[in-house]
């Protein structure tokens, strides 16, 4: 109809890349932070963990010498028999290989 004029219609803006990039990236960066942060953490623990199990190793190295010094000596002294002595120290030998094996292939968990 000749007078009408239609709706004009509202042309809207298309956001160009860069802004989009943007706003992404706004959202993601607290994600990229969070998983530094894990990260961190998990080498902070996995260098805990690594101390840990050194002090132990040295600990349980030092307690099995203790033990075959002293069963040594009484040996020596006469107080515990050759045969005992020979005993100890074939339980102290499956431990520690036992140790060293756990230390090279840690067991599986279940």
């Amino acid at each position: 109809m000749p007078g009408e004029t239609l709706p004009s219609r509202r042309r809207r803006e298309e956001p160009n890349l860069v802004e989009v990039i943007e706003k992404v990236f706004d959202r993601v960066e607290p994600l990229i932070k969070l998983i530094e942060s894990l990260g961190n953490q998990s080498l902070k623990t996995r260098d805990a963990e690594g101390r840990f199990k050194t002090r132990m190793a040295w600990f349980a190295a030092a307690i099995v010498g203790i033990v075959v010094g002293v069963s040594g000596f009484l040996t020596y002294v006469g107080k515990i028999d050759g045969s005992t002595f020979t005993f100890l120290l074939g339980l102290v030998v499956g431990y520690v290989l036992s140790f060293i094996r756990d230390a090279i292939y840690p067991p599986k968990q279940q």
